[in-house]
Parts: structure tokens; sequence; C-alpha cells
């Protein structure tokens, strides 16, 4: 039997799935979704998805590729559309297109980038929720800055990690790491707005929950819980504690996976 193989890019919202990857207790997850609609579409029972990274339990996408394999041909935004008209609402395919057999989602990327959304507003707007995290102390944007461009470069990242699926190394090269502040219309409320702190981080690859860990590390900087000085002997030192909490997944986005060209340079 002939198969065919597609590159998809979804955007989900992740409140409402326990994670990407199918669990064995039977779980909602986003690739169970779609599975189960690429199943009814293709007339089989298996279909082959492959995901470019396995996000956690509450954690969202807007630049999730995917490679389906199966049994059907199909023009491929015929394919978007037929997802997209079946798919619960929290999922959206945002692009759909043929590829070969020899295009890996993960193996083939040259870098990821996630952005982590947080708020140190006194009210975090009901329409938001499980969107941005919210946090009660101030954020010094210049700190926490400092203590995000302390973590670029190529590091073992083993500390800023937690377990999970077995790697074969926990060395991982940072390529840039920034937060800026925006300042978001809250809807349905348009009359007010909420200042937001975006963290985008760059790598080559991510441990299983690193994004998070590093997040939290570098928020300790910049709500005052740990100075640059501390955060920077950690770095050098032996230590086997985490630096700070893991952060929720309220506010974590895979934002972009790379598959053209390099990460420019090291800023």
């Amino acid at each position: 039997m002939s198969t065919y193989s597609y590159r998809l890019k979804l955007a989900y919202n992740g409140v409402s799935f326990e994670g990407w990857q199918i669990q064995a207790d039977g779980h909602r997850t986003v690739q169970g979704e779609l599975n189960k609609i690429l199943g009814k579409m293709a007339k089989e029972e298996k279909v082959s998805t492959l995901g470019s990274g396995r996000t956690d339990s509450g954690v969202h996408a807007v630049g999730q590729v995917v490679k389906v394999v199966m049994a059907l041909d199909i023009e491929p935004n015929a394919l978007k559309k037929g997802l997209n008209s079946q798919l619960p609402a929290m999922i959206r395919v945002l692009s759909a297109e043929r590829t070969d057999e020899n295009f890996h989602p993960i193996f083939s990327s040259y870098w990821k980038r996630y952005d982590y959304v947080l708020t140190d507003s006194e009210i975090l707007a009901p329409s938001y929720t499980g969107l941005v995290t919210p946090v009660s102390r101030s954020i010094d944007n210049a700190q926490l800055n400092k203590a995000l461009k302390l973590l670029i470069g190529t590091f073992d990242f083993e500390r800023f990690s937690t377990k999970g699926t077995p790697v074969k190394s926990t060395i991982r090269t940072i390529y840039d790491a920034k937060a800026s502040i925006e300042e978001w219309e809250v809807s349905p409320y348009p009359c007010e707005k909420m200042s937001i702190t975006r963290i985008s981080i760059i790598g080559d690859g991510f441990l299983k929950q690193m994004v998070r860990l590093l997040v939290g590390a570098a928020m300790n900087v910049a709500t005052g819980k740990a100075t640059l000085s501390e955060f920077r002997d950690y770095l050098n030192s032996s230590s086997n504690e985490k630096f700070g909490p893991v952060f929720p997944p309220d506010g974590l986005y895979l934002v972009h996976v790379e598959y053209d060209s390099p990460y420019a340079t090291l800023h």
C-alpha cells in the first residue's frame, strides 16, 4: 500500500489537553484528537503523526509542526480544510503541504523558539486565565534581561530539566534569550489594558520543562528573590539544586520551528 507524507503547522490552546503526545491512560491530548480525525479521513485505524515538540499539559502552540504519514492521497489545502472542520475548536491547522519521507519534525530542525508570557498586573483578566501567568511581585525588566543573557551559549542544561523521555545528551545551545514589555488590550474589555512581559528563548532544542525552569530562575532575579551575582555563581557552580521553580504551563507557547536556515549569530 502506498503512503503519503504531509507537513502540518498547528496552533492550539493547551488548557483543554494533557499535552501533545498520546498517553496510554487515554487522557485527552492534541495528538490523540488529530489522529482520530486523520483516521476518519483516511479510513484507517492507524496513521503516523510526529510532532516537533512534546508540549506538556496546559502548554500552548502557534507553530507546532507535525509530520503525517497515511494511505490517503489528498490535496494539502483540502486536508487543512477537512481537519479544521472536524477538529475541536481549540486546535487549528494553520497550513498543510506535502513533504518527503526524509523530513523529520525534530531532527530536521535548526532551531526552535518558545515564548513565555506573564504579567505583574494586579488583576488578570478572566479571558486570559490559562493563557498568561500572573506573578505577585513587580518585574524588573532590566534585571530579567541581564539574567537571560547569562543563559546564551552552549551548556549542560541538566539542572534546568526534569525527568522524562531519556535523551542522549543534556547539552543544548541557547542562541538568544530576551524579555520585552507589551501593552495588551484585554478582550472583551477594550477599554482596559494589561502590561505583559514576553520572554523569548531560541535554541537548538529543549529538554523536558527546560523553558519553564529557565524562566523560573531568571524570574527569581527579576523579582528580587535572588541577585544577578548569585545566579551567575550558580551557573558557574556544580550545584545540582534548582535555582528557581518550574513556572506554570499557562504562559508557555511553542512559537516557531525553523527548517530552512541556521540561526545567524549568537546575540
